[in-house]
């Protein structure tokens, strides 16, 4: 899903302890998409609760912005309130419980739970987190999407597999 990006040597990535691989289809596509495009949710259930701008969406939970799906058990909504000088409805926040599986094209990430700050275009995950582009995987405790740069940082007993490509003859 994203993952990809930073370094140019896996020497520099092993150094910097990030997890940002490079390659020039990864920097291009890493979990990168239109922040700005609806986000459409569906789930079993919805109940609001207007006082504190929330709604939650439980039971097999999809929801998507532009190319990038999420799935989840649970979903748990911040809009913005009348008051807040924004559109009614507008999305600040979004906080995924449970079975949390992310994907744009070929890169995923899997996790206990997910937090997606709109405005700013970051997503945390945690609880055993793998992150995939392609064949490359990568696990750890939690990770960092940034969906406008394009990079992903995983953290906590961090475990990389990289799968060189073959050379055609």
């Amino acid at each position: 899903m994203f993952l990809i990006h930073l370094s140019r040597t896996m020497a520099a990535v092993l150094v910097a302890c990030t997890v940002l691989v490079a390659s020039p289809a990864a920097a291009q596509s890493a979990f990168k998409h239109d922040r700005t495009a609806p986000i459409e949710v569906k789930a079993a259930s919805l109940q609001v609760f207007e006082d504190g701008n929330i709604a939650v969406f439980e039971g097999g939970v999809v929801a998507g912005q532009d190319t990038m799906r999420l799935t989840t058990d649970k979903l748990s909504v911040t809009y913005a309130s009348l008051e807040a000088n924004a559109d009614t409805g507008d999305i600040q926040h979004m906080r995924a419980d449970g079975n949390v599986f992310l994907v744009n094209g070929d890169e995923t990430a899997k996790g206990a739970w997910a937090e997606y700050d709109v405005v700013g275009g970051m997503i945390r995950m945690g609880g055993s987190v793998v992150v995939t582009q392609g064949e490359h995987v990568i696990s750890g405790e939690s990770a960092e999407i940034d969906l406008s740069a394009g990079t992903a940082r995983v953290t906590g007993g961090v475990t990389s597999i990289f799968q060189p490509k073959t050379k055609k003859n």
